[in-house]
């Protein structure tokens, strides 16, 4: 009996053993379906997740697309205004953008040499000008006659000087002479004490230094000699015993005061009278009322608007700080485009210009002293 109730709970033993096995079958089977069909619901998760993020980005991309073509429309929906047909014309774009830009990367060297750096008595040149290289006159060009060979100036203007004269040439007008190009500081200070030493017994300070700029003589680092870009005009016949001291009265003064600024070169003192009857008088912008042959490279696209609208080159800047964005136009063809840029701090610097200028030239206005000030962009087409 004893045996049969042992035979009877091993069995039950066993079946729960069968059951419980059976059962931990059916756990696992469940387990593995529940965890198939957890991943089967991960990667349509997933796949939705990226669907979505698909549509999302390129949604996002024809958003964009669509912007930047309302932007070109923009773009070119906006029309300057129209010049005048005929002759030169200064249009005024002062509200209208910049557009299809690239950078232009100018050195500081040019920045201070190419041809708008203002010196008169109240904007000295910089200190770092007289690093700069300066080239001997008639070395560089043998068809530029000069007083010396000590006559030296910065590249930019021998190089407009030299295209001038042979434009007289073309003209029928040689002989021209150049008595002085680049002055030093010390050169320039020389002078200075020289001509003040006349009224030092009457005169002290800030009086002796203006009754020796009213004779004609700057005080040091503001005579427009020290930028290097201008230079002092004469004729020379060989033969002759001395140079001709009245070259304003000759046809060779009135051809550069009616084309110099063809070549990018100004009458850079203009006073009532002289060195003609066409001239007007400047005296109270420039600080400079001595009747002077001095005349200055400032380039092209500069001298161009200096001259249709009769400005000297203090009254250029001041309309270029009133109007930072103008183009120049002849007979109705676009010439030049100028941009003035505020708030130059030094060094070198990287500008916006037109992908569409055949050349560009960045200049600092000197505005502020030290070369500092506004940039200058004239680009040309």
């Amino acid at each position: 009996m004893a045996k049969k109730r042992s035979s009877d709970a091993y069995g039950k033993l066993v079946r729960i053993l069968i059951v419980l096995f059976v059962l931990a079958l059916i756990c696992g089977a469940g387990y593995m379906l529940l965890d198939q069909s957890i991943k089967a619901q991960e990667a349509e998760n997933i796949a939705q997740a990226q669907q979505e993020n698909a549509a999302l980005e390129e949604s996002y991309r024809q958003a964009k697309a669509e912007e930047a073509a309302q932007a070109a429309q923009q773009v070119e929906e906006i029309q300057w205004p129209t010049p005048k047909a005929e002759g030169w014309d200064v249009v005024d774009l002062s509200n209208y953008p910049l557009t299809n830009t690239r950078t232009y990367s100018a050195t500081r060297q040019e920045l201070i040499t190419s041809g708008m750096l203002l010196v008169n008595r109240w904007h000295a040149v910089p200190d770092d000008l007289a690093a700069c290289e300066f080239l001997g006159v008639h070395a560089t060009d043998k068809s530029i006659a000069t007083a010396n060979s000590s006559v030296v100036m910065l590249s930019p203007a021998i190089d407009a000087l030299g295209q001038m004269l042979a434009g007289a040439k073309a003209d029928g007008l040689e002989h021209y002479n150049v008595l002085e190009g680049y002055r030093t500081r010390e050169s320039q200070q020389k002078m200075f004490d020289k001509e003040a030493a006349r009224y030092s017994d009457s005169l002290t300070g800030d009086n002796l230094t203006a009754k020796v700029v009213s004779a004609g003589v700057s005080a040091p680092g503001t005579s427009e000699y020290e930028s290097g870009l201008a230079f002092n005009m004469s004729r020379y016949l060989k033969g002759d015993d001395i140079m001709n001291k009245k070259f304003h009265e000759l046809p060779q003064s009135d051809w550069m005061v009616e084309h110099s600024w063809e070549y990018g070169i100004i009458l850079r003192f203009p006073v009532q009278g002289y060195p003609n009857s066409t001239v007007t008088d400047k005296s109270y912008k420039t600080g400079q009322s001595t009747k002077l042959d001095i005349y200055r490279y400032v380039g092209k696209a500069n001298a161009a608007v200096m001259h249709i609208m009769n400005f000297c080159m203090e009254e250029y800047i001041e309309y270029l700080i009133a109007h930072p964005h103008i183009a120049v136009y002849q007979d109705g063809a676009l010439k030049y485009e100028i941009i003035r840029t505020e708030d130059y701090a030094g060094g070198d610097a990287t500008v916006n210009v037109t992908r569409t200028a055949q050349n560009v030239s960045v200049s600092v206005d000197n505005m502020n002293g030290g070369g500092l000030g506004g940039l200058i962009i004239a680009m040309s087409y």
